[in-house]
């Protein structure tokens, strides 16, 4: 049962932040105020440098990590995961390659970093209390 957790945030972070970059693009041009959310924006933005600093110090993904245990024989979840999140699972680990993944994110670095500026959060002004 912990695996099909562990599956279903594995699979709603890559979500997030490939979701959030084209509702922030599209959000963009569509005038939706949510996107200029800073918390949203600050949130996005560390989901990705999180990927990118674990790629460049060659570390494992945590979540991969803890799937690989949950499944090892001994551990706590050693069967195969539930039926409709084996779907998900192989949606998340079987449909993109490594290679494409780490391309992907570094390349949305980069453009996250560059929409800071072309699509400004709003952050509220203070009352003059």
């Amino acid at each position: 049962m912990l695996v099909n957790l562990v599956i279903v945030v594995h699979l709603a972070y890559f979500v997030f932040v490939v979701g959030g970059f084209f509702c922030i693009l599209i959000g963009a041009r569509l005038g939706w105020k949510w996107i200029r959310n800073p918390w949203f924006r600050i949130a996005h933005l560390l989901s990705v440098f999180i990927v990118l600093v674990e790629d460049r110090l060659a570390v494992n993904c945590p979540l991969n990590v803890l799937e690989s245990s949950l499944r090892s024989p001994g551990g706590e979840a050693a069967q195969a995961p539930a039926e409709p999140i084996s779907v998900l699972d192989q949606l998340l680990h079987h449909t993109i390659s490594e290679r494409v993944l780490d391309a992907l994110y570094w390349t949305l670095g980069p453009l996250l970093v560059l929409l800071l500026f072309l699509v400004r959060p709003k952050f509220r002004a203070r009352s003059p209390n």
